[in-house]
């Protein structure tokens, strides 16, 4: 299911390549959390495999986007740093909900937690923290 999905998604992006600009695919591994059961917050699971994100730079190429696979819309706007040996280092969002990546690790985690400070008690507003790796992606296609 994971390869049908992948293989879609990657179909759709090929027409956004960009000229010199690199893109990722990002695979969860593992995340934790904490759940409400309704008398109380408990250390739960999180699905840290349906979490699959693309990397991408922006259409003005001033920054990153992060989008979840299956989402219309990217989750974190990312602006572009340059460590000294030119690779890549994202810091998307925030302490409340961000997305941090690394193109010299090809690591990243994604967090959220504002939900749990601002709104209450529900699985709603859970927090969590996942972590994952990236691959590179080859886009080719037509460039925008």
């Amino acid at each position: 299911m994971k390869s049908c999905l992948l293989a879609a998604w990657l179909t759709l992006l090929a027409p956004m390549a960009q000229s010199g600009a690199e893109t990722f695919l990002c695979v969860g591994e593992r995340a934790t959390g904490f759940n409400w059961t309704g008398a109380g917050w408990q250390v739960g699971e999180v699905n840290a495999s349906d979490r699959i994100f693309v990397v991408q730079p922006s259409s003005t190429l001033d920054d990153y986007t992060v989008t979840r696979m299956g989402d219309a819309a990217p989750s974190h706007y990312c602006p572009v740093l340059r460590r000294p040996d030119a690779s890549l280092l994202l810091f998307c969002g925030g302490l409340g909900n961000g997305f941090t990546f690394s193109s010299k690790t090809l690591r990243f985690q994604e967090n959220y937690g504002i939900g749990y400070t601002n709104a209450g008690d529900s699985n709603a507003n859970r927090p969590y923290l996942l972590i994952g790796k990236c691959i590179r992606l080859e886009l080719r296609g037509s460039v925008r």
